[in-house]
């Protein structure tokens, strides 16, 4: 019991842990970036979106943040590159929460929770690593 006891308050090495937050977030991202990609009007309207808040070049902008959420949702769920698709994640999250949300406050319609809770997740895979069930892992043992 005592054991049981220990492990459920201070173990810090599930390995499952980082496969599951790649995941979720993975899923998110790709959802995201596909709309941006290939929803009905975008990428330009998604590009005249970001051209009325004055971001320029807005269609390119466009481009690169629905490419950087597709693809790095992609690796995230696979692990691979996994700190490369976080950092390009969390570029993304700090201009949209800065640019998009912060006017709106953390809560309430329009506000930067959500983008505050992925960006938590992505710094927290950029630091950590794709973790033990990830393509990552596989490179680093062959190595």
């Amino acid at each position: 019991m005592n054991n049981i006891l220990k492990k459920s308050l201070c173990s810090n090495n599930h390995a499952l842990a980082p496969f599951i937050l790649r995941l979720t977030l993975g899923i998110i991202f790709i959802g995201h970036g596909w709309g941006k990609l290939f929803a009905e009007g975008n990428p330009a309207g998604f590009a005249g979106w970001l051209g009325s808040m004055g971001l320029e070049p807005s269609y390119l902008l466009a481009i690169a943040a629905g490419l950087a959420e597709t693809v790095g949702g992609l690796l995230l769920i696979t692990g691979f590159f996994t700190r490369a698709a976080a950092s390009s994640l969390v570029i993304v999250m700090l201009v949209a929460i800065y640019f998009v949300h912060i006017d709106a406050g953390m809560f309430g319609k329009g506000g930067y929770e959500f983008q505050l809770l992925l960006l938590a997740g992505v710094v927290s895979l950029l630091i950590q690593g794709g973790g033990k069930y990830s393509i990552d892992e596989i490179i680093y043992k062959k190595l």
